[in-house]
This record gives C-alpha cells, sequence and structure tokens, in this order.
C-alpha cells in the first residue's frame, strides 16, 4: 500500500467535513438517519446536508447540490437511487472529495448490470482522487472522530477493529460490544467493496496505532494472494480473528447474492488460516469471545487446562471440550490437591481435574476465586476454565487479583444476563445494569473473558495457543 493510499484511508476516517445526500426534515428518508448518527455521536466537524428541495435539514443549512458547499467536503455519504448516484459522485470528484460512503444497494449482488454500475462508479472516482466504500454498506464507525452508522453506539474508542462483509453484523457487534464491555477503534462495513476493500483496511488496520486486535467477516475476498501477505505480515504484531462465510455451495450462493463476493474453495481457506497464524471463529459469539480474550491475554505456554466448577454435570461436559479442541487435562501437583483439600468439603466434590466446588458454593461463594488462585498457580496448569462463576462485585475483584497473580488465561463460562438479576445474599450484590460493561472490561483487561457456552470457552482456548504457537515459529524463523 502506497502511502498516498494511507492518507486517503485515514481521511476517510477522520474526516474535517462531512456532506450528506437524501436529508428531509419533511419525509422519512434514509438519509435522515444518516445526518442523525452523526450529531447523536457528537461529530466535531462540518455537517453538510443536500437537498435541493429543503432551506435546513435538523437545523443545519441545506445545500441543493455539492458543489454550492462553500468550503471542503472530505467525506460523502450517499443514499440515493442509483440511477441517481453517477451524478453525484462526478459533483464529488469535480469538489475534490476525498471519500464516498455509497449506501445505495442494487449493484453487483443483483448481476452484470450491477457490476456495470459499479464499475460506472470507479471509472468516475478514478478521474479524480476520490475513493469509495461500499456500495450496499452501512459505513464506518470510529468513535474516535465522531462517526457511526447507527444512533446509540458507544463515544468511547478501545483497541478493536472490525471489517465486515455485512452491514447488520457491523451493527449489531457494535451493539455487542458496548453491551459487554468491548470498544472499537474502528469498525468499517464494506458491502460490495467495489473500489476500497478487505485488503486495503486491512494493511491501513495494520499500521494503525490505535488498534490492537483486528476481527473480520469475510464471505470472500478478490485477491488472495495479497490478503495472505498481509494477513502474515500483521499476525506477527496483531491477531486477526476472521469469520470466514461461505464455505459450503450453499452459502456461497448466498454470499454471491448478498455482496456478490467470490468465496474460494474451503480447502484453500484452511491453507491461509494455517499459514497466517489466524484464529478461526464460526459465529458471532465466538468472535466476541476472542475478542475479550485477546484484549490483554497472557498466551499459554502449552495446552494443560484445568477446569474448576460448581456444577457436576458442566465439569464433565468442559472437560469432554477442552479434550476434543486437542486441549488436555492437567495433572494437578499433589501439593495443589492438598491445599484444594483444605478449603473444599470432602464430601460430594472432587480436587481432581475437574475440580468440583459441589453445593458448598452455595453458602460460600469465595470458593470460587480461592480454588481457582491454588489451581492456577500449579506448575502443570497452563489456563484455566472456570463454569458458572458467581457474578457479582466482591467476587469479581478478588478474581481479578488473583489473575494478576496467576499470569495464566482464564475463561468464564457463565451467562452475562445473570448478572443483572443474581443476589448472592447480603454479603454482595449484583452490579447495576450500567456498571455491568465497566465490570466486564476489567475482566479482559486482566486476562479473563466471559463465554456463553464451555464449547466456546475451549475454542478460545485453543485459540490463544495455536497463536502463540505462531509466534513462536515466527521468532525463531526470524532468528534463523
Amino acid at each position: 500500500m502506497s502511502e498516498n493510499l494511507i492518507s486517503q484511508i485515514d481521511t476517510i476516517f477522520n474526516p474535517r467535513s462531512i456532506a450528506v445526500t437524501g436529508a428531509s426534515d419533511k419525509k422519512p428518508k434514509l438519509g435522515n438517519m444518516l445526518l442523525y448518527n452523526f450529531i447523536d455521536i457528537g461529530y466535531g466537524g462540518k455537517l453538510y446536508p443536500i437537498n435541493p428541495h429543503e432551506e435546513t435539514v435538523r437545523g443545519l443549512k441545506s445545500y441543493p447540490s455539492l458543489k454550492d458547499i462553500e468550503g471542503p467536503v472530505d467525506l460523502l455519504v450517499v443514499s440515493l437511487h442509483p440511477d441517481k448516484v453517477p451524478q453525484v459522485i462526478e459533483e464529488a470528484v469535480e469538489k475534490g472529495v476525498k471519500g464516498a460512503i455509497i449506501f445505495t444497494s442494487g449493484y453487483r449482488e443483483q448481476g452484470d448490470l450491477g457490476k456495470q454500475r459499479e464499475q460506472e462508479l470507479v471509472n468516475i472516482a478514478r478521474r479524480g482522487n476520490l475513493r469509495i466504500i461500499g456500495p450496499n454498506c452501512m459505513g464506518i464507525y470510529c468513535p474516535s472522530a465522531g462517526l457511526s452508522f447507527i444512533p446509540g453506539l458507544s463515544k468511547e474508542s478501545g483497541p478493536v477493529a472490525f471489517i465486515s462483509q455485512s452491514g447488520s453484523l457491523a451493527m449489531y457487534l457494535a451493539f455487542a460490544g458496548k453491551a459487554s464491555g468491548v470498544a472499537f477503534s474502528k469498525v468499517v462495513s464494506l458491502g460490495n467493496a467495489c473500489d476500497l476493500d478487505v485488503n486495503d483496511f486491512l494493511e491501513y488496520l495494520g499500521c494503525d496505532p490505535q488498534t490492537r486486535i483486528i476481527a473480520c467477516y469475510l464471505e470472500g475476498v478478490e485477491d488472495g494472494r495479497r490478503f495472505l501477505r498481509l494477513a502474515k505480515q500483521i499476525s506477527k504484531k496483531k491477531p486477526i480473528i476472521v469469520w470466514k462465510v461461505g464455505r459450503t455451495e450453499g452459502g456461497a450462493r448466498a454470499a454471491g447474492s448478498h455482496t456478490g463476493s467470490i468465496c474460494g474453495k474451503k480447502e484453500i481457506w484452511d491453507a491461509v488460516f494455517k499459514q497466517a497464524g489466524l484464529i478461526r471463529v464460526e459465529n458471532v459469539y465466538e468472535l466476541l469471545g476472542c475478542i475479550t480474550a485477546l484484549i490483554n491475554s497472557y498466551l499459554p505456554r502449552g495446552n494443560r487446562v484445568a477446569v474448576v466448577s460448581a456444577p457436576g454435570g458442566p465439569a464433565v461436559s468442559a472437560a469432554d471440550v477442552c479434550e476434543q479442541e486437542g486441549l488436555r487435562l492437567a495433572e494437578l501437583t499433589e501439593n495443589t490437591k492438598k491445599k484444594l483439600s483444605e478449603i473444599i468439603p470432602s464430601l460430594g466434590t472432587s480436587t481432581l481435574n475437574p475440580i468440583d466446588l459441589g453445593f458448598t458454593v452455595a453458602s460460600d461463594n469465595t470458593l470460587y476465586y480461592r480454588s481457582t488462585e491454588i489451581v492456577g498457580q500449579d506448575e502443570n496448569v497452563d489456563m484455566l476454565l472456570v463454569f458458572d462463576f458467581r457474578m457479582d462485585r466482591e467476587l469479581l475483584e478478588a478474581l481479578i487479583k488473583c489473575a494478576e497473580r496467576i499470569r495464566k488465561p482464564i475463561v468464564i463460562v457463565t451467562n452475562i444476563e445473570q448478572m443483572r438479576d443474581r443476589d448472592s445474599g447480603e454479603r454482595s450484590k449484583p452490579p447495576d445494569v450500567e456498571e455491568i460493561p465497566k465490570i466486564l472490561r476489567s475482566l479482559y483487561e486482566s486476562g479473563i473473558s466471559i463465554h456463553l457456552t464451555e464449547q466456546s470457552a475451549a475454542k478460545t482456548l485453543m485459540a490463544l495457543l495455536k497463536y502463540k504457537e505462531f509466534l513462536d515459529k515466527n521468532k525463531q524463523m526470524d532468528r534463523s
């Protein structure tokens, strides 16, 4: 990527001025929401509604066209009928606009005519210095710059970037992140990606100082060789989590009608994941789980896992899925078992691995973090899976201090919703709803991640191990 292109993308993420087509005070239109998105999140630059039939929109002076705006425009947001889009892109080139987000659909996803329409837009843009995101996309979310593609998103910036070929998934993850304490540096919904594509944003985010973790939802990529080269380079510095869909014939057909993507063969993508050290996830819950695990993860030394649980059945299930994923149940030292026996009653429990705390936790919730710390300090344990941890303030604070001493990855299987209504008695109460994202973030920053199922938790632990092995292999290659 040239420095010029890096600068172009950076201007799109940090525009000093934005023009929005199709906004109106008189009619409910998509442009109304697009304009309000920037107002809602607190965009501090200049906003220019474009509507030839109204003098003001949402209290802002409205302009008949781009060319009527006196000052420069960095970013154009387009929500017009496909037949009208070429004209406004022509005006954008004449105006010297740097970037255009085209929300409009009806392009490549609808066949050959749509492809021709896209190529027409690209040809026009190439005559100037204009770069396009979309069409058929939601655009970008960059809280540090005051950019949003839907009202109600967090204004707080964080270390996670997300590249998505699905607009709805980009919105879902942004809202899910807000609810679960994950803050984003940048989110981009690419849509059909007729101009700027996955590779362009991957390379940009690889250099972006605000981004430490890159997540992707991919239906396909146009230039697979470039993708592999970039991913291999970037993965050495930043983990890349990929949810790749379209691996079956039916999924490939769905992707083609969704964004017109070329999916590629499953065997090829399997090789790409392995060579580039990519972290594979298969649904949105695994995606969010891996993100939270990597925010400040202590990467494991090996594949030995200890399971701590109060319910006996789920502990056995967790042991099963850990071994199915390629992890190995750690053999606890005699010293660890002795320490556990001193705090865990002898009846209805087990100091073997998985560690069964039994029903005693109903009257003594401190057993969770006390046993976790004892097991975590065992030299034979590389990582921990804790089942059904009680989510109240005192226990969470104790667990965070415990994690800081252990310095090993900890995954917790629990239902976050229980934090809203679980009461552990007079000693401690569940946190308020507004506190939950902050509490969860403090867990992530201490190397603790939250998962809905033991399957997701085990997969995340294995993903951390594979990424550690990838980093170690590349360090050895660099030294040799």
